[in-house]
């Protein structure tokens, strides 16, 4: 199946700056509850439907490493996406399409919940902003709640960036931007052990990039 996918990811977790996920190692305490926030640029599409516009967000908690351990995954997408729109962008940020997307299969571990949700990501110069839930935004009634912002080297204006990793690579990133929550909070009923309320925890952002061309067909 074709698709081409791009935009602005956020990651963030309960582990201590950095995540070691970024290293392919194992996460701090053998446990980590993290979440990714992917927002879709206006031409994205998969199999020619376009799905430009909307957010995925994807909580997971895992022990041990991300493909040797055990994973739990809740999928949740835009609630303003159609039928088919929630039925591609489940499949493909669950691991099911080929190409780059399914490499995710192996850190999804078992997908226990794929639903549509209130989603909203904000972002400017003094940080970001990302809310899962069923309903209006009212503070502490998220599914996931986190704020955060960039990192910087004392007083330099320049944030400090990440290049090479393993998850860069998953990706299709060039590099990525360190972050800190300030706050971050996960309520995820029907995964074990997603229950979160923690600060001053690692986060990242940047552009991901997943594409497949349409094979051909022989003449």
């Amino acid at each position: 199946m074709a698709y081409s996918l791009t935009g602005v990811f956020t990651e963030a977790c309960d582990c201590t700056l950095i995540c070691p996920c970024w290293l392919d190692d194992a996460p701090d305490e053998d446990h980590c509850t993290g979440l990714f926030a992917w927002q879709l640029d206006s031409r994205a599409s998969i199999d020619g439907v376009g799905v430009g516009g909307l957010s995925v967000v994807s909580v997971s908690t895992h022990s041990g490493g991300r493909r040797a351990g055990t994973t739990s995954t809740a999928v949740f997408v835009s609630q303003a996406a159609t039928d088919e729109q929630f039925a591609l962008l489940t499949a493909a940020f669950s691991g099911r399409l080929d190409g780059p997307l399914a490499d995710l299969a192996d850190v999804s571990g078992a997908v226990l919940v794929t639903a549509r949700a209130r989603i909203e990501v904000t972002a400017d110069t003094a940080g970001w902003h990302v809310f899962v839930g069923r309903a209006a935004q009212v503070p502490g009634t998220g599914l996931v709640e986190v704020t955060g912002s960039a990192v910087s080297f004392l007083d330099e204006d320049e944030p400090l960036t990440l290049a090479n990793t393993a998850l860069g690579k998953e990706l299709g990133s060039g590099g990525v931007v360190a972050h800190r929550t300030d706050s971050l909070a996960v309520r995820v009923p029907a995964l074990p052990g997603a229950y979160l309320d923690v600060r001053g925890r690692s986060a990242m952002r940047g552009r991901f990039q997943y594409s497949q061309a349409r094979p051909r067909v022989p003449q």
